[in-house]
């Protein structure tokens, strides 16, 4: 039940909230190229992202985990199909699977600081196979003007209804051939801090 309970909340969320999207026009200009493109988020601002891209049959990267298993269970009722796995437990035949979607055009979203943290820290996983496969990265931040901020290890973020939220896609990166992992991990992390400020200044809140 507690998955369901969560897509019914979701959905009440933006039934009963004014949401505003920036950028959304970057991610469909790469789907109406035909390329294969990763979605990168901070594990705090994980679950707006099934609300969002209804349509989009997103394959969302989901640790191996107890509590990954209801987090696939949500997406699976959004549509999104769940790629299980992580740094600890199946990372290499999730990374497989990722590139299968990848190759043949598909997105996919991946919390680069999941599953364990540090948190706000970028992973080296993200950019070394959007730099092996030439996929663009595009980052997403989400804020709402009431929230919870939860006490744990990212401070996950939960929208109460009846908010103000705002959605902000950012320009996809592309990671260089000659870009080493450090640089790449260090400007998807600014990427990503950009649009977490740029959704909070929007709604009128600061970065959290």
């Amino acid at each position: 039940m507690l998955p369901r309970i969560a897509w019914m909340y979701l959905n009440f969320i933006v039934w009963t909230s004014r949401v505003t999207v920036y950028g959304s026009g970057y991610p469909d200009q790469l789907k109406k190229q035909g390329a294969g493109f990763i979605y990168a988020f901070w594990h705090n601002r994980q679950i707006i992202l099934p609300v969002i891209r209804k349509d989009e049959p997103i394959h969302c990267l989901i640790s191996s985990s107890r509590d990954g298993e209801y987090i696939a269970r949500v997406a699976n009722l959004f549509g999104k199909s769940a790629i299980r796995g992580s740094t600890t437990r199946g990372g290499f035949e999730a990374m497989k699977q990722m590139m299968r979607v990848l190759g043949s055009g598909g997105s996919v979203a991946i919390t680069p600081d999941g599953p364990l943290g540090p948190a706000l820290e970028v992973n080296p996983g993200v950019v070394q196979m959007s730099r092996a496969l030439r996929t663009p990265i595009v980052p997403i931040a989400f804020d709402a003007s009431k929230k919870k901020v939860f006490a744990s290890w990212d401070g996950f973020n939960l929208p109460y209804p009846f908010s103000r939220i705002v959605i902000v896609f950012g320009k996809p990166l592309i990671i260089g051939e000659s870009e080493s992992t450090e640089e790449a991990c260090l400007r998807l992390k600014q990427a990503l801090d950009t649009v977490t400020s740029e959704s909070a200044q929007r709604v009128g809140l600061n970065s959290q």
